[in-house]
C-alpha cells in the first residue's frame, strides 16, 4: 500500500503521507514481536497481551486513517 499510495500521491500532488504506512508496519510488528517474546521479557502475560494488542490497534488505526486519505476520493466518485 506504501508504494502504491507514493505513486497515487506524485500523480495526485499530495503530501507524502505514504510515510505513515511505515510507522504502521513497525507498531504492528512491534506489536507481534512483543507477543512472541513476552515470555522471555518477564512481563506478565496479561500486561504482554495488552501492550501487543493496543501497539497492534495504534498501527492498524494508522494504515486505515492513511488509507482513508488516499483512497477516499474513490468513495466520492462511487455516489
Amino acid at each position: 500500500m506504501a508504494g502504491l499510495s507514493r505513486r497515487l500521491g506524485e500523480a495526485m500532488r499530495l503530501k507524502p503521507y505514504y510515510y505513515a504506512y511505515y510507522a504502521s508496519i513497525l507498531f504492528m510488528a512491534s506489536g507481534v514481536l512483543n507477543m512472541l517474546l513476552y515470555p522471555i521479557t518477564g512481563i506478565g502475560s496479561d500486561m504482554a497481551i495488552l501492550i501487543s494488542n493496543l501497539l497492534m490497534a495504534i498501527g492498524m488505526t494508522i494504515a486505515l486513517l492513511t488509507t482513508i486519505k488516499y483512497w477516499g476520493w474513490l468513495i466520492k466518485e462511487l455516489r
